[in-house]
């Protein structure tokens, strides 16, 4: 299992929905979250539900014209973490999150 390491004001989260049976860019909604301009709470909000995700990540998710939600933290420029949620397994915090992210 893929482990978070910790997130600096540098870090981001890029959210989006991926999948199904046509990719068009509406359904995907990519949302970016910038560490810099969250408060401590939010922080630790986004950080509980990556580490809600972390068990949940899966190399087949998409498969079978399945939606994923694709979550992309960036800790620096070159150092990267990506999961891909299966929709049908997605906690209801992590839709909440891509649903009122801010859009990308």
């Amino acid at each position: 299992m893929k482990t978070l390491p910790p997130l600096g004001n540098e870090a981001t989260v890029k959210l989006s929905r991926q999948g199904g049976v046509a990719a068009i860019q509406a359904l995907s909604r990519p949302r970016q979250i910038d560490f810099a301009q969250c408060d401590l709470d939010q922080r630790q909000q986004i950080l509980n539900v990556i580490e809600v995700c972390l068990p949940l990540d899966s190399s087949q998710a998409g498969q079978g014209d399945r939606r994923f939600y694709q979550i992309e933290v960036r800790i620096r420029l070159d150092d990267q973490l990506m999961l891909q949620i299966p929709e049908d397994l997605a906690p209801i915090e992590l839709v909440r999150l891509w649903n009122n992210g801010q859009e990308s």
